[in-house]
């Protein structure tokens, strides 16, 4: 049986020295001789080998140890693929579909402090449309107004009938107001809202010409000549759809007392009390707007 099986190996042997040889891609750093002598050494190996395993066992098992060929080296496990990026998915954008602009005129009052501490409480926002006397007279509320991030817009200095009033008459109003409230806040409003609701062409165009907008509205509260806390805060939440502009006075304490109200209700209808400058992220100068 030795003579059988060292017969095998020679075979082996011869086998190996005849395999055919598999030209490589070149491998980097080796020469072209050191890549044809590896390559074939690892061709014989493979051929001797794979001769060996096909001997009947009784051959293999006959065949000393140090004539039988080495098993192929394990071959390395494939990296493993590379994970998907775990990133956070794109934030919907917040288009204000369902907002409402709740505004006061007039002010800033007394009052407008515990109107504040409403807004505050409820974590919402609001406009209030200035005058500019009032806002000169009370330069801590117009403070506040500002640090809490309300919209303050120009109401006039002393709440003229404009249409009334010459040219230059209506562009003192509007400069006046706009200086009060620089110089109490530093801001520099977008928006003004004409007394009672009167404007002409030229109401218009002297407000275009200083960058500002005309704020009307949609809901109309009435609540200057009912005075009535239950009213107020039916007419604004019954009237308030998307978009909409609510008219409310803070001069008046009814209308103070219902503000909680009206924002609990807008909110239980789905609608989110918010400024002018959040309704209309970018009014045009000089457009006359009631309602987004």
């Amino acid at each position: 049986m030795n003579r059988v099986a060292k017969a095998a190996a020679a075979a082996l042997c011869s086998l190996a020295l005849i395999a055919p040889v598999v030209q490589p891609s070149p491998a980097a750093g080796l020469t072209r001789v050191e890549q044809f002598s590896s390559t074939s050494s690892d061709a014989a190996h493979n051929a001797w080998w794979q001769g060996f395993n096909l001997l009947p066992p009784q051959v293999r098992g006959a065949i000393p140890r140090e004539l039988r060929p080495a098993d192929p080296a394990p071959q390395p496990a494939p990296p493993p693929a590379p994970e998907a990026p775990q990133g956070h998915p794109e934030p919907t954008p917040d288009t204000c579909d369902n907002c409402v602009a709740i505004t006061f005129d007039d002010g800033p009052v007394g009052d407008t402090d515990r109107l504040l501490d409403m807004l505050k409480e409820k974590d919402a926002k609001a406009t209030f449309f200035v005058v500019g006397s009032n806002a000169k007279a009370n330069p801590k509320i117009m403070q506040r107004m500002r640090d809490e991030g309300h919209t303050i817009a120009n109401h006039t200095y002393n709440h003229p009938r404009l249409p009334k009033l010459s040219d230059g008459a209506i562009g003192k109003q509007l400069d006046d107001t706009n200086a009060a409230i620089a110089e109490t806040t530093g801001v520099t409003p977008r928006w003004m809202r004409p007394p009672y609701g009167m404007y002409d062409n030229r109401v218009v165009a002297a407000s275009g010409d200083r960058g500002l907008a005309v704020a009307l509205w949609d809901v109309d509260t009435s609540d200057w000549k009912h005075r009535d806390t239950a009213k107020t805060c039916k007419l604004a939440v019954e009237g308030a759809k998307p978009g909409s502009v609510i008219l409310m006075h803070d001069i008046h304490r009814p209308t103070v007392d219902a503000v909680p109200c009206v924002i609990d209700g807008l909110r239980e209808k789905g609608l989110r009390p918010v400024s002018m400058d959040r309704l209309i992220s970018n009014p045009a100068a000089g457009t006359v707007y009631t309602r987004r």
